[in-house]
C-alpha cells in the first residue's frame, strides 16, 4: 500500500513543447498546477491552486481544493486569502495556545499533500494523502475537474457502463484481491489459525480453513451474508490517469492490522470501459497517438 501511495502521489504530467496553432487549439486543455505558498508550520498543508486561461474556471476549481482541506475546520474565515485559511487551519490543528508552543503531531486532520494523476483534455485528476494526528493514513482521496466547466466530475458523467455492471466488476476484482492477499498471509505465517482467522474476517471472508474453501463469501459489515456484487462496493470514489479509470475500495483497519492492508486501487483501463463525454475525447486522442506509424519512404 506505502508503494501504492507514493506512486500515486509522485505522478505528475510533463509540458510538452507545441507547435504554435496547436497550443493555441489546446489553450486551457491543461491546467497550471501549483502549491499555495506556506513556509514553517502551515507547510504541512500542501492545497494545489491553478491557472488557466479562463480566470474564471480557475477560480471556481481553487475554492473548491481549499475547501476540501479546510471543510475539516472551524475557525477557518472563508473570505481570506488562501494563505490565510492554511495558517488558521494549521493553528487549529497543531498550536498549544497556553504553551504557546507546536504539537509534533496534532488534532484531527494534521497534514495534506497531493499528486496529480491526469492534467490533460480539459480533465484534471488529483489523489490527496493525508496525516490524521501526525499519521499518515493509507486510503487517498481523490478530486476529478472539467477545465472547460470548473465541475467536480462525477462517475457517471465519464462512463456509460451501467452501474451495477461496473459493481459487479469491481466487487470481482476486490474478491480475488482478498482472497489473493490472505493466501499470502497463508503462506507467510502458516496454521496460525487465530491470525488467519483475524485477517479473515478483516477481509469479510468467512470459511477460511488455512486453505480456500468453494463457499468463500464476503460478508456485510453487520456479519450478515450478502451478494458480493450488491450493496457492498460504491463507485463514488475514482480518479484518472492517462490510460486508465482507477475505483477504489478501501478496507478498514486499524494501524495495529496495516501490515495486512491489500491496495484498495482497482485499475480498469479505457478499453474496458465505454468513455463517454469528456473522457470519450481523452480516450480517442490517447487511440490517435498510439496508431502505429509508417515506414519512411
Amino acid at each position: 500500500m506505502k508503494t501504492l501511495v507514493r506512486w500515486l502521489l509522485g505522478v505528475g504530467v510533463g509540458s510538452v513543447a507545441l507547435p504554435r496553432a496547436e497550443a493555441q487549439a489546446m489553450a486551457g486543455s491543461q491546467a497550471v498546477v501549483y502549491p499555495v505558498a506556506v513556509q514553517g508550520e502551515v507547510a504541512r498543508f500542501q492545497v494545489p491552486q491553478v491557472r488557466l486561461p479562463d480566470a474564471a474556471v480557475a477560480r471556481c476549481i481553487n475554492r473548491q481544493l481549499l475547501a476540501f482541506v479546510t471543510a475539516e475546520f472551524s475557525t477557518i474565515d472563508s473570505t481570506a486569502s488562501p494563505r490565510r485559511q492554511l495558517q488558521q487551519a494549521a493553528r487549529e490543528c497543531c498550536y498549544d495556545e497556553d504553551t504557546k508552543t507546536w504539537w509534533a503531531g496534532g488534532l484531527g486532520l494534521s497534514a495534506t499533500s497531493y499528486g496529480v494523476l491526469l492534467n490533460q483534455s480539459y480533465l484534471l485528476s488529483f489523489a490527496f494523502s493525508r496525516d490524521w494526528q501526525g499519521l499518515t493514513e493509507p486510503a487517498t482521496q481523490h478530486l476529478t475537474f472539467c477545465l472547460r466547466t470548473g465541475r467536480l466530475l462525477t462517475l457517471p458523467e465519464l462512463v456509460a457502463d451501467p452501474p451495477a455492471q461496473l459493481e459487479r466488476r469491481l466487487g470481482l476484482a476486490i474478491i480475488r484481491r482478498l482472497h489473493d492477499e490472505l493466501a499470502g498471509v497463508v503462506a507467510s505465517y502458516g496454521d496460525d489459525s487465530t491470525l488467519i482467522t483475524h485477517v479473515a474476517q478483516l477481509y469479510g471472508i468467512e470459511h477460511w480453513n488455512t486453505t480456500p474453501q468453494a463457499d468463500q463469501r464476503l460478508y456485510a459489515g453487520d456479519g450478515a451474508e450478502a451478494d458480493p456484487y450488491e450493496s457492498l462496493f460504491y463507485l463514488t470514489e475514482f480518479a484518472l490517469r492517462p490510460d486508465a479509470l482507477l475505483l477504489f475500495h478501501p478496507v478498514g483497519m486499524s494501524r495495529l492490522d496495516f501490515e495486512f492492508l491489500p491496495d484498495g486501487a482497482y485499475v480498469f483501463t479505457y478499453d474496458r470501459l465505454q468513455p463517454r463525454g469528456i473522457l470519450h475525447s481523452l480516450v480517442k486522442a490517447g487511440q490517435v497517438k498510439k496508431k502505429p506509424r509508417g515506414k519512411l519512404k
